[in-house]
């Protein structure tokens, strides 16, 4: 027999729970009065208290870990253990991935967080099964509103704007729903809403070690066990992803458990398991499940199943042989030219009849099929021509960078001159409207972050008739990309949005790319429309029409690095956007990955439409680095490429790719990040390595580095960290480092393939690397490859 120890979340409360526990575990309810300045047991006999989320999310883990010590003093440890939303804190600590306090702190922090947020509201649903229950979602344009829970087959819990949850309501009970309460709760619980209080509360998690589990603990967000070095990514994700239970609760019944044991007040987790029970077989989740609006990502690529047919699991994308772009499928058929060898019928695949039996066709003669007929692909044929048309450009290529500053204009008028598209890195600073009209006017576009200056930088984007963002929001749309994007949005004659603006947005996760491919959400463009930032009539046209234009595809990083590659996401990615709304086509491209033929060719063939360069665009003569630095970067290979924290992914505890040649910041940043782990105040660190880091880190007294803006006026290890990063990846005008001997240079994997590949050609020097040239070497043996490969595809224009 197989045993799983439950703890239950927020909603499980009762007046007096605990009563009996306190008794008999009084050190550690000491340890929890200390930590909280009141009394838990005054707390549980407190109804009016345990209604604030601030008092009873702490007061719940007491308990429940109370709840643990009593049992684990009595019976062995079970095979595994599971929480509940905020119980699987109380699951990590029982499984000793955390110590008591610290667990307790945490939940502080959580409940904290959690009790500032406002605005939303949560609706539970039972008797609709989720597959009828995203259908009706779906019909009513609710696509605000995201999925909290999802309990049982019939039990689901809903996330939204309150206006748009109390909406739905109605709806659903008309669609056989037998309950639809509206949850006493002020804010929307694990939706995209709150993206701000992960990132707030990442950064509180980025300051504790966590244990190896003694026993496996499944995370909600991805119905598979925890590990040590992604347990805060997974509780910072846990915020703004949905609960999933009944897949947790198949993997469990996949892996033979048979008995649940719920250890905290009520029998809620109880009850679902005997649903589990009676409906699950083993074998149940054995199908892994692609992450969706309300999923997780697979842990170690391994994704949670579908329990018991409640959840639909994506079809995997079939590629039977290459395709040379993305507009065969997105594009109605209609719209098609005729294709060789085809008559205008829909796209089959080779070896499948073209007619239906029985259509009076002659069958082929006996004997060997003839030798299919070669078609050429030429580099112009490549990807989508309705890209192609959309940005200006002769080749489906878009020369990008990575963030910090290395491509600027030189290395936009070289591009759009070699007839490609570009996108400058984003501008530091005030904008410069010089470079920004000289954009408008060529018909380049400008990176767009999220930030406190965004809004800022709309507007003179705007002003200055720029058309094109390249947008890198991992938490998924904001107003101001949303202003930019539908800003001059119109109807045509038949009554078409027709937009004026394009957004390339960069995502790594099928969650993302979704949030991009919707409509903006109504309360958003309300907002906007109230604040003057839309017109009522740009926001009617923009509720029909994606956020993002095009997709660019990156290797997963941040919150969904979880062991999956960009070759992996994209086709996945290809047939979500093909069945996105709007009149227009969303391309899908690949974004710093394809450094040899083969992998462009390769990312055409899965349904690229397109491919973005970024290290590699910064190793062109135009581009805003030194002459020293662009040698080094000609010249790297894979062994000269580090995983380091920059200030960026240093919050979600990812490292990004960096150039670990000639510099010190590799080892230097990642110092201080186990610093920043391990002390949340820097006045804490050790005094031998707090005058390392004054003296070579940053070259002053941490004094003098300004504390002001915390409540307790002392200054943050995770100040500290930041202040290096950013001053590591700054820059001279010339492009030379600030910091020469541990400057941070981004070093995407296409580079190092490229280098590798190009060794002993004229393009092995970066002074002959135009960006016209590297395009024109990659598309034209990608072609050349997919011509001799695919004889019978790669001749389809796209």
């Amino acid at each position: 027999m197989r045993v799983v120890w439950a703890f239950p979340g927020q909603g499980s409360q009762r007046k007096g729970m605990g009563a009996g526990l306190f008794e008999r575990h009084p050190e550690t309810l000491a340890r929890a009065d200390a930590v909280l300045g009141r009394s838990v047991r005054e707390l549980c006999a407190d109804q009016a208290a345990l209604r604030d989320t601030r008092i009873l999310q702490p007061v719940l883990y007491t308990v429940g870990a109370l709840s643990y010590l009593d049992r684990a003093a009595r019976e062995p440890q079970p095979d595994c253990m599971i929480g509940h939303s905020l119980g699987e804190y109380t699951a990590l600590y029982a499984a000793g991935a955390l110590d008591f306090e610290t667990g307790l702190r945490l939940v502080v922090a959580r409940a904290e967080i959690m009790g500032r947020a406002s605005g939303g509201g949560m609706l539970a649903v039972v008797g609709l099964d989720i597959g009828r229950l995203r259908e009706v979602m779906r019909r009513e344009g609710a696509d605000d509103i995201d999925v909290a829970n999802h309990n049982s087959p019939v039990q689901t819990v809903l996330s939204g704007p309150e206006d748009s949850v109390r909406a739905l309501a109605p709806v659903l009970r008309r669609e056989g729903a037998g309950k639809c309460v509206l949850l006493h709760i002020s804010v929307a619980a694990h939706s995209r809403y709150m993206a701000g209080a992960a990132d707030e509360l990442g950064a509180v998690l980025d300051t504790v070690t966590f244990r190896e589990p003694r026993v496996p603990v499944l995370s909600n967000v991805t119905a598979r066990p925890h590990r040590a070095d992604r347990i805060a990514v997974r509780l910072s994700e846990h915020m703004c992803r949905g609960v999933r239970w009944w897949d947790s609760l198949a993997h469990l019944i996949d892996r033979g458990v048979t008995e649940l044991v719920e250890l905290g007040p009520g029998s809620v987790l109880t009850k679902l398991w005997e649903t589990a029970r009676e409906e699950l077989a083993p074998g149940t989740a054995g199908a892994p499940e692609a992450p969706g609006a309300d999923g997780g990502a697979p842990e170690d690529g391994a994704g949670p199943g579908a329990a018991g047919g409640a959840v639909p699991v994506p079809v995997p994308v079939p590629v039977p042989v290459p395709r040379t772009g993305q507009d065969a499928q997105a594009r109605p058929e209609a719209d098609a030219e005729p294709r060789p060898g085809r008559g205008g019928d829909a796209a089959t695949v080779p070896g499948t009849p073209r007619t239906a039996p029985g259509a009076g066709l002659r069958p082929p003669p006996p004997g060997p099929p003839p030798p299919p007929r070669r078609v050429p692909a030429g580099r112009q044929r490549l990807g989508a021509a309705r890209f192609r048309e959309r940005y200006g450009t002769e080749l489906a290529w878009v020369v990008s960078g990575t963030g910090d500053g290395a491509v600027g204009d030189g290395a936009c008028r070289a591009a759009r001159a070699g007839g490609l598209a570009a996108f400058a890195d984003p501008l530091p600073g005030p904008p410069d409207r010089a470079f920004l009209a000289e954009a408008g006017r060529q018909g380049w576009g400008i990176g767009l972050r999220p930030g406190p200056d965004a809004d800022d930088l709309v507007t003179a984007l705007l002003a200055h008739g720029v058309r094109h963002v390249e947008a890198d929001h991992p938490y998924g749309p904001d107003a101001a990309l949303v202003r930019f994007r539908f800003t001059g949005v119109r109807r045509g004659p038949a009554g078409t949005p027709v937009a004026a603006r394009h957004v390339v947005a960069r995502v790594t996760g099928l969650d993302q790319a979704a949030a991009f491919l919707r409509p903006p959400s109504p309360s958003l463009l309300a907002e906007l429309v109230r604040t003057k930032g839309l017109s009522a009539e740009e926001a009617d046209a923009a509720r029909e029409l994606p956020v993002a234009s095009d997709l660019a595809v990156r290797a997963p990083q941040g919150w969904h690095a979880d062991g999956a590659d960009a070759y992996q996401l994209l086709p996945s990615v290809v047939a979500l956007a093909a069945r996105a709304t709007g009149p227009e086509p969303v391309h899908v491209g690949l974004c710093g990955e394809a450094g040899t033929p083969e992998q462009a060719a390769t990312a055409f063939a899965l349904g690229a439409a397109f491919l973005v360069s970024t290290s590699l665009t910064a190793c062109t003569p135009a581009a805003r680095l030194a002459d020293a630095l662009k040698d080094t970067l000609a010249r790297a290979g894979d062994d000269d490429v580090a995983r380091a924290p920059t200030e960026r992914h240093g919050v979600l505890g990812v490292p990004a790719r960096v150039l670990r040649r000639g510099t010190l910041f590799p080892a230097r940043a990642g110092l201080l990040y186990r610093l920043l782990r391990e002390h949340r105040y820097f006045a804490d660190v050790p005094e031998d390595r707090r005058r390392h880091v004054e003296e070579h880190l940053l070259g002053r007294p941490a004094t003098e580095l300004p504390s002001a803006g915390h409540a307790d006026g002392r200054l943050r290890t995770a100040e500290v960290f930041r202040r290096y990063t950013r001053e590591t990846a700054r820059r001279t005008a010339a492009g030379d480092p600030v910091r020469p001997l541990d400057h941070q240079l981004p070093c995407d994997p296409e580079l190092t393939r490229f280098n590798r590949a190009a060794a002993g050609t004229a393009l092995a020097a970066w002074t002959a690397r135009t960006p016209r040239a590297v395009a024109e070497h990659l598309l034209t043996n990608a072609a050349e490859l997919l011509t001799a490969r695919a004889p019978i595809r790669a001749g389809i224009r796209p």
